[in-house]
């Protein structure tokens, strides 16, 4: 049985016990205490507990956008005993059906800005589910309207329950896979704990911190911002999604000062003029994550926050949202990428050839990585966990052979161990790819494109060319409908995975062996957009 102090939640229960009347989120205007938000979460988990019978309800989605009632609603999931499921609001309806049926969930919290968008999604959901709807509601229109589900007002905030019985895992996300449809990453409850009690041990942060969350729940890296602040007794600021405010104007109005975002947000800024010297004072520390960060990039950000650190962290969802760290010193060179540096303290990298064997630094491989942050491997995939989980071979005598103990997970990530700055991201093994921080599958998109167009030939490439791929861009043969093909992919794809545009190809280019010829296409593309 998970030991209670060993669980996810209990880092904020914690901080509400030390700390019940400093604020704990300030989201779209609206401040809650540590009291207040525990409140809130306690009343939602009584709910789940009950619908379960007094035991644990397993697996539990979460449908919010940045609002209070979404934060309450992952803490009381937590603290019923579940393990969440984030629903992102904006997803294709279709997809978030699926996410729902891969992760067999047996109930749902509706947040109070996502009510509208619940009653379509669940009106395609089979079977019954108990849905807990935060904030007001109407209940009789919705037993009415969806008479399967069975649905539960939020209650008023009370006292923690009892201790529930807690499953290993904290949460299920879904990222993008290579057959076609989302696969499924749970994170244990101590892996996750493990990952911040070991950055808390690196960044110190303290109650009176403001921590800044950009990033969706559907992103792991949404965990740190949360979970990081909350164990601190400190206070979470999630970035308007709408609204005229500038990115750099929210932090300074609300003087944060821990920070975390892909690059891409950062360049975003930068190209708005956010980033002239000094014009983000308030910030101590700024972690980088996600997709590789150009060194020009952190060197303008160090510039713009002159009393900050600035950090590039590396890690997949499938060790826990962050596995290496690199410290940008002062007056770093301006040219190329940041290096990802050395592993978090208590996990262990290795370099590997095709075969799987341990390289010496210096040579290029692909990245292996080893440790308590390592999930147990895919959800409900035994084949894709046995061919990705799997241990470096180690040379005899080496530092690591004969380990049987440690967890280890082949990131198809290639690296480059160098002497004093650690690891250096050198690109995909596969057709993997980063899209504004998120992992894409090229095949995944490619199926889509099929399955809207009713396509024998479909092929998509990232563009631009290389790591800073911004959108990826379709190909398709001649004459067919293209802007029906991109409705399709719209109600299959979230927005950053549709493509920015087709490219109708009149000779499709087969290489030797009868397949498509990227290279031939990568060089349409280049004429094509250019142009």
């Amino acid at each position: 049985m998970l030991l209670p102090e060993r669980r996810l939640h209990a880092l904020f229960h914690a901080a509400r016990e030390a700390f019940p009347e400093r604020p704990a989120l300030r989201a779209r205007g609206e401040e809650l205490s540590y009291a207040a938000l525990a409140g809130r979460a306690s009343a939602i988990a009584s709910v789940l507990a009950a619908a379960a019978g007094g035991g644990a309800p397993g697996r539990c989605a979460l449908l919010g956008g940045k609002a209070c009632g979404t934060y309450a609603g992952l803490l009381g999931i937590l603290e019923a005993g579940a393990c969440y499921v984030p629903l992102n609001p904006r997803f294709p309806p279709a997809r978030s059906l699926a996410m729902l049926a891969a992760a067999e969930v047996r109930a749902l919290v509706v947040a109070e800005d996502a009510q509208d968008l619940a009653r379509g999604l669940l009106a395609g959901v089979p079977a019954g589910l108990d849905v807990v709807l935060a904030g007001a509601a109407a209940l009789p229109a919705w037993c009415a309207d969806l008479p399967r589900h069975r649905f539960h007002a939020e209650p008023p905030p009370g006292p923690p329950g009892p201790d529930v019985p807690a499953g290993e895992d904290a949460y299920l996300l879904f990222t993008s896979g290579s057959t076609g449809a989302p696969k499924g990453i749970a994170i244990s409850h101590a892996s996750a704990v493990a990952y911040v009690e070991g950055v808390r041990a690196r960044y110190a942060p303290a109650e009176t911190d403001r921590f800044s969350q950009v990033f969706d729940l559907t992103f792991d890296l949404s965990v740190h911002d949360m979970f990081v602040c909350w164990a601190a007794g400190a206070c979470l600021y999630p970035l308007p999604a709408t609204g005229g405010l500038g990115i750099g104007t929210f932090i300074r109005k609300n003087a944060i000062s821990f920070w975390f975002s892909v690059p891409s947000t950062a360049a975003a800024m930068a190209g708005r003029g956010e980033l002239a010297p000094g014009a983000l004072p308030s910030l101590r520390w700024s972690l980088f994550c996600g997709e590789a960060l150009p060194a020009r990039l952190a060197a303008a950000w160090a510039l713009a926050a002159p009393g900050s650190v600035v950090e590039n962290l590396y890690g997949p969802t499938e060790a826990t949202i962050a596995f290496t760290a690199f410290r940008v010193p002062s007056g770093f060179r301006e040219e190329g990428i940041v290096p990802i540096g050395h592993p978090l303290p208590g996990q262990r990298v290795a370099v590997v050839d095709e075969a799987g064997v341990a390289l010496p630094p210096g040579r290029v491989g692909e990245l292996c990585l080893g440790g308590s942050q390592v999930a147990a491997g895919y959800w409900r995939r035994p084949d894709l966990t046995a061919e990705r989980f799997r241990a470096p071979l180690f040379p005899p005598g080496e530092e690591g052979a004969g380990d049987a103990g440690t967890r280890w997970y082949r990131t198809g990530d290639l690296a480059v161990m160098t002497p004093g700055e650690g690891l250096v991201f050198r690109g995909r093994a596969d057709r993997q790819v980063k899209i504004r921080g998120y992992r894409v599958e090229m095949q995944e998109v490619e199926d889509a494109l099929r399955a809207a167009g009713g396509l024998d030939l479909a092929a998509v490439l990232p563009w631009p060319p290389g790591d800073a791929a911004a959108a990826v861009v379709g190909f398709v043969p001649r004459g067919v409908p293209l802007e029906r093909i991109l409705l399709g992919c719209r109600a299959r794809l979230p927005d950053y995975m549709v493509p920015s545009r087709l490219v109708e190809v009149a000779d499709w280019p087969l290489n030797a062996n009868g397949k498509t010829d990227y290279g031939a296409l990568r060089a349409l593309m280049v004429e094509t957009v250019d142009a």
